[in-house]
């Protein structure tokens, strides 16, 4: 077997290995894409209700998870995924009593109910509720909801910048200097100032970390996204090596109803002002992204699919520090009289393009209440052509790089529901990345210090697997 599978395979096992564990459900609110409920169950007068049942059922999905109070009117559910639920309650001799209620993506959240006296018939409903506490929560979070993420505009759709609506969070750099730009074209965050390569994002639960840049892989669509939580600070050891923040996304599921999208943004230079560094003659932009998007069950109340295709088609002109756009013509000279070199091309007239392809499937099957599995798999194909490697006006078109991007993963999830405080959660993922950065030009490296580039740059991998 080649070496590098046999690597990969070893890999596999042991990640499927380790993930094989009893897990306390209490223990494991903020690694978890599920959510818990709690609270206590109490009459009009203020004494705990022993061995009411509780039902808390997804108005999505028609799952349907049932506890009993403990002694002191207590009670747990856990692993429940994100989204809108009636929690109903019932005990002999009290009105039943139902609340609305929307559970959010890692959230701990608590929610109590007082009965009143009355026959089991009688009904209190309760449409929906406001925000509900996390009173063991001592973390700073932020959750990006789904409206958020269908609603607000972001400029290339690029769902992840909606993190920069958390407290402290911002766009930022790395020590590792420009070369970094375009190893990973992503959004890159930085919480509090901090580097970009010490935080933690996960998708369904699955690491989503390059171990070559350490910062975030390609993220699904923004259409197969369903929300996600901004960790800032207080996190717990669930998350591991992270030490700067950690963004927890989870993606979209199929239904009960089929629904579906068909979509296409596109921005050009004709609509668009110009921008300030564009040189003269060369202002091109344009820019495509399409796609569509479905969703619904395959057997109600048992078996969903969600699917989503989105393309990009991107190009647009670079952009120059004025000392290349008013030198061009000497530094041309100098090219060719001088080291016998090709000369840059006329104009400095190159289209930088940036065509990308992403994929998105994700299947859900209901066992039996207690029992779920989630699998799902996501590509991106990128080619990205005429890239800058410093990507700061400062080198010239025989600098540029192509960049050929290719990741897939398919994510695996059984989550069973033992006893109510004990869970088992079972998680594998299999990830593979192509990356594929050559050259434009086949020309030595020519530099003058803080001020241009030309031929090959040096600070920049051709190729990593």
């Amino acid at each position: 077997m080649n070496r590098k599978w046999n690597h990969s395979l070893q890999m596999l096992l042991a990640v499927l290995l380790a993930a094989f564990l009893l897990i306390p459900a209490n223990s494991a609110r903020s690694q978890a894409v599920n959510a818990t409920l709690s609270g206590k169950i109490v009459d009009s007068s203020g004494a705990s209700i022993a061995k009411a049942t509780i039902t808390a059922t997804n108005a999505a999905t028609g799952l349907s998870r049932l506890v009993t109070s403990g002694d002191a009117g207590d009670y747990y559910i856990p692993a429940l995924p994100a989204g809108e639920y009636k929690v109903a309650v019932d005990f002999a001799g009290f009105r039943s009593q139902t609340k609305g209620i929307t559970l959010q993506v890692g959230q701990a959240a608590d929610l109590d109910f007082s009965l009143s006296p009355g026959a089991v018939a009688e009904k209190v409903e309760v449409e929906a509720t406001s925000e509900l506490a996390e009173p063991t929560r001592t973390q700073v979070s932020t959750v990006i909801q789904e409206r958020q993420i269908e609603n607000l505009p972001v400029n290339g759709r690029e769902f992840i910048d909606f993190a920069l609506l958390s407290p402290a969070v911002q766009i930022g750099d790395t020590t590792a200097g420009s070369t970094d730009v375009i190893v990973e074209p992503v959004t890159k965050l930085s919480f509090a100032g901090q580097n970009i390569n010490f935080n933690f994002i996960a998708v369904d639960g699955a690491d989503d970390i390059s171990t070559i840049s350490g910062i975030q892989r390609g993220t699904p669509p923004q259409d197969s996204v369903q929300e996600f939580r901004v960790i800032n600070t207080n996190y717990t050891t669930d998350f591991g090596r992270a030490v700067g923040g950690i963004v927890n996304i989870i993606t979209k599921s199929g239904t009960n109803n089929w629904h579906g999208t068909l979509y296409e943004y596109f921005r050009n230079n004709v609509m668009d002002a110009k921008s300030i560094l564009a040189a003269p003659g060369l202002n091109t932009l344009r820019q495509n992204q399409f796609g569509a998007a479905v969703g619904g069950p395959i057997q109600k109340d048992k078996t969903f699919v969600f699917a989503n295709y989105e393309g990009q088609r991107r190009g647009e002109s670079p952009y120059y520090n004025s000392v290349v756009l008013n030198n061009i013509a000497a530094i041309n000279t100098v090219k060719t009289t001088v080291f016998g070199l090709p000369a840059e091309p006329a104009g400095l007239n190159v289209l930088r393009t940036g065509d990308s392809d992403n994929g998105f499937a994700r299947v859900d099957h209901i066992f039996n209440p207690r029992e779920t599995l989630m699998v799902r798999y996501f590509v991106n194909d990128g080619r990205l052509l005429n890239q800058s490697p410093l990507n700061d006006g400062s080198d010239l078109p025989s600098a540029f790089k192509n960049n050929f991007i290719n990741d897939q993963s398919v994510v695996g999830s059984l989550t069973s529901v033992l006893t109510p405080r004990i869970i088992n959660q079972f998680r594998a993922q299999f990830a593979r990345r192509n990356f594929d950065f050559p050259v434009t030009h086949s020309q030595p490296h020519l530099e003058v210090v803080n001020t241009f580039t030309s031929g090959v740059n040096r600070g920049n991998p051709d190729l990593y697997l």
